[in-house]
């Protein structure tokens, strides 16, 4: 087991994700329940000095809300053709629930690969 440095957002969709999922993609549409099982991940540098959890939280989504939320789309809707056409951090919490995972460990035996998706 490895230790990896770094932290990680834990997001899950809401039922205004789902919706906005089953009219984009209505024949591939999982159900909600199908969609938050499968949480996406996404991994920050750990912070330099210790810092309130729900303060870190906060200052975390406010400066990566827009690239996680690109993203979450795109897996349905990959040019974003069909994208909110205001998105802003208050829609994305209604959106989306998001929580902090403070450590992360590797369980796997194969080397961790790093690949690049932009």
């Amino acid at each position: 087991m490895n230790f990896v440095n770094r932290i990680s957002l834990i997001v899950t969709p809401t039922p205004l994700m789902h919706q906005w999922v089953v009219n984009v993609a209505a024949d591939e549409a999982p159900t909600l329940e199908e969609m938050a099982a499968e949480s996406s991940c996404y991994l920050l540098a750990e912070p330099q000095e210790d810092c309130d959890i729900a303060e870190l939280t906060t200052t975390l989504i406010k400066q990566n809300f827009m690239t996680i939320w690109r993203n979450e789309l795109a897996v349905w809707d990959e040019y974003l053709d069909n994208a909110p056409s205001e998105m802003n951090q208050a829609q994305f919490s209604q959106w989306f629930n998001v929580t902090l995972s403070g450590l992360t460990f590797d369980l796997a035996q194969e080397p961790l690969l790093v690949a690049n998706v932009d």
